[in-house]
């Protein structure tokens, strides 16, 4: 009887300890994946030359000479694009044909987010762009 009465703390600290560790590993276990803002020369190198979607809604291929192909909801539009200031700047006709839309570029695990003062409007994956150049 004397045997069995001190196992009993004994396992029962033990299964303290294991929790208080899971407890406090866990969060590193989840943790976010680590969020990269893109400088202008990053943003070129990284949509320059590519096509960024979400997969399903939106498709946006990035040539090189500055030309934008977009194909949004079924639609499918032309525009041009830029990196300045940190940012990646779309001017599109249907929108204003002489101020260009600029968001901020993150990228966060393999996803790259646009981001306009904060929020996320489009996000999406980079691959390379297969569509030859329209002329």
């Amino acid at each position: 009887m004397k045997a069995a009465a001190v196992r009993w703390p004994r396992r029962f600290t033990r299964g303290l300890w294991a929790h208080f560790l899971c407890g406090m590993l866990m969060p590193f276990a989840f943790a976010a994946p680590p969020e990269t803002k893109l400088t202008t020369a990053q943003i070129r190198a990284t949509v320059g030359g590519h096509h960024v979607t979400d997969g399903r809604h939106w498709g946006h291929d990035y040539f090189l000479d500055g030309r934008l192909e977009r194909s949004e909801n079924g639609r499918t539009r032309s525009g041009r694009w830029s990196a300045q200031n940190n940012q990646l700047c779309l001017l599109l006709p249907e929108v204003s044909k002489e101020s260009p839309v600029c968001f901020d570029v993150v990228r966060v695990g393999g996803e790259l987010q646009y981001r306009d003062a904060g929020s996320v409007v489009y996000a999406g994956t980079v691959r390379k762009n297969m569509a030859p150049p329209a002329r």
